[in-house]
């Protein structure tokens, strides 16, 4: 009996031991300092990564998420994340155990995210680990239809880069945007944009300037938009472009339909 009872004392210390070690891989961050109540709770769950010194990322990771990138998006879009998502889950994995198929670093779901480790925590940036890329799908989410899955994606990037402190990656999605427009002229010059994808080439080309023209107008794109569930693409970018022509003042319109887009 006294074998069986030092048996069993060992076996629930084991347990006590093993629970903290668990959580310490699944951080949450429900609280900012200095800022206002935060009304989304963020959650990473890095226990599918196997090195202890990436692990150590999960929490400055989660703490960017929840205290740089979401104010950072909700001052860019306008939107109330919480009315859809309460809670925001990241969950990292290690390549070999990445769910998702192969070429894919992240991938958004509902209010949630899968990620690499390699294109999460281990991205290297002035201020740590931040990712500005899938949560921007999951607040797309409220947007309804789009003409593509990336739309908005340059400015608001840039924007988001901005406003969280990284100078260096701002500057870099700054250089990206300048070297896609002029990619983006030549193609058109040259004619070898298919027929089929002149109008988004022409969209993004139009959201990239009027960002460059002026910042604000990335904030514009998202309050001007119509809501919108059409299946046809033909409506969608027509709604995308009223917006486009709207923030530019009129001085879209002529460029879209001169560049294969529907009427609008």
């Amino acid at each position: 009996m006294k074998r069986l009872l030092h048996f069993f004392a060992v076996g629930c210390v084991c347990c006590m031991l093993w629970v903290p070690a668990s959580a310490q891989n699944v951080v949450t961050v429900s609280s900012c300092p200095n800022r206002p109540a935060l009304p989304v709770t963020f959650e990473v769950d890095c226990s599918h990564v196997a090195d202890p010194a990436t692990r150590l990322l999960c929490r400055p990771f989660a703490e960017n998420q929840a205290c740089k990138v979401f104010w950072a998006y909700r001052n860019i879009t306008g939107m109330r994340l919480e009315e859809e998502c309460p809670t925001v889950k990241y969950t990292i994995y290690g390549k070999d155990k990445f769910p998702h198929r192969e070429g894919e670093g992240g991938v958004a779901l509902h209010c949630a995210a899968d990620y690499m480790a390699d294109y999460s925590l281990l991205t290297k940036s002035e201020i740590g680990p931040y990712d500005v890329h899938e949560i921007l799908h999951i607040y797309q989410d409220r947007l309804g239809a789009l003409p593509y899955q990336h739309i908005l994606f340059g400015p608001s990037m840039a924007e988001a880069r901005r406003e969280i402190g990284d100078k260096y990656g701002y500057e870099l999605a700054m250089s990206r945007l300048k070297t896609e427009m002029q990619g983006t002229e030549t193609a058109f010059q040259k004619g070898t944009i298919p027929a089929d994808k002149q109008c988004l080439s022409a969209e993004l080309y139009i959201e990239s300037s009027l960002y460059l023209r002026n910042p604000r107008n990335v904030e514009q794109f998202y309050r001007k938009l119509e809501p919108g569930r059409s299946k046809d693409m033909a409506d969608r970018q027509a709604r995308f472009n009223r917006m486009y022509n709207e923030v530019s003042g009129g001085t879209a319109k002529p460029y879209l339909l001169s560049h294969g887009c529907p009427a609008f």
